[in-house]
């Protein structure tokens, strides 16, 4: 007679996925791959993966582009609601990594209204229909 048991995770895995370093970490090891494996995936040293993982990094467009080039996907930890307007934009510029600053000019606005938008500021109605056809251009 054979017993067989799933062998335990490493000591290191993420007991909850409560941050993006966390769900950083779990993807990475349950695809198997080691730190400097994704860091050269993703076009990164080795650091900077280290430091997602224990959520000493801030979660810049920039590390949640290099995060998202990773998964495939927008970190779920993130909690964006894409069925807003809102959660549809900030996951395409996480998609693309685009700064406030290229959002403003590819809209026409400025890019503290961006950052507005985006925090769920009031913003004006003739922006939000800027912002509304952007993001249905996006989607064809």
């Amino acid at each position: 007679m054979h017993l067989k048991s799933p062998k335990p995770k490493h000591f290191k895995y993420p007991k909850e996925v409560i941050t993006v370093g966390d769900e950083l970490r779990k993807v990475r090891m349950d695809r198997g791959l080691t730190q400097h494996k994704v860091a050269k995936m993703i076009g990164v040293n080795r650091n900077f993966v280290y430091e997602m993982e224990l959520n000493h990094h801030t979660n810049t467009i920039y590390a949640l582009h290099k995060v998202f080039t990773f998964f495939g996907y927008t970190p779920k930890t993130l909690n964006i609601n894409e069925s807003t307007l809102q959660g549809q934009f900030f996951s395409h510029r996480i998609k693309y990594g685009f700064t406030y600053n290229v959002m403003a000019q590819k809209i026409g606005v400025d890019k503290s209204t961006i950052a507005r938008f985006e925090r769920g500021g009031n913003i004006k109605k003739e922006t939000e229909i800027k912002i509304n056809n952007y993001v249905a251009s996006i989607e064809k």
